[in-house]
């Protein structure tokens, strides 16, 4: 199986990853597409999560916002008097 790439820079990117990596063009060019692929299951996985996270504290909000009973000022003025003692 073969790739006819005719870019001349994306030659000379894959000879300079192989170089570095110190391994032949066409394990680097592997190595980096599948690493370019984890990098976008990665980033894709992250958005799932991000979404999953803001509904849920969506959801905790809109309780939080309908059951917000007493502010803790008004707890503390039904247990304490004006000078700070307990009634």
């Amino acid at each position: 199986m073969s790739m006819n790439i005719k870019s001349a820079v994306a030659h000379q990117l894959a000879r300079e990853l192989a170089a570095v990596e110190g391994t032949t063009v066409t394990d680097a060019v592997t190595r980096a597409l599948r690493l370019a692929l984890e990098r976008h299951a990665h980033d894709a996985a992250v958005d799932r999560r991000r979404q999953k996270l803001e509904t849920f504290m969506r959801q905790c909000g809109d309780v939080v916002a309908h059951d917000v009973g007493p502010s803790i000022w008004q707890a503390a003025d039904d247990l304490f008097d004006e000078q700070g003692l307990p009634r």
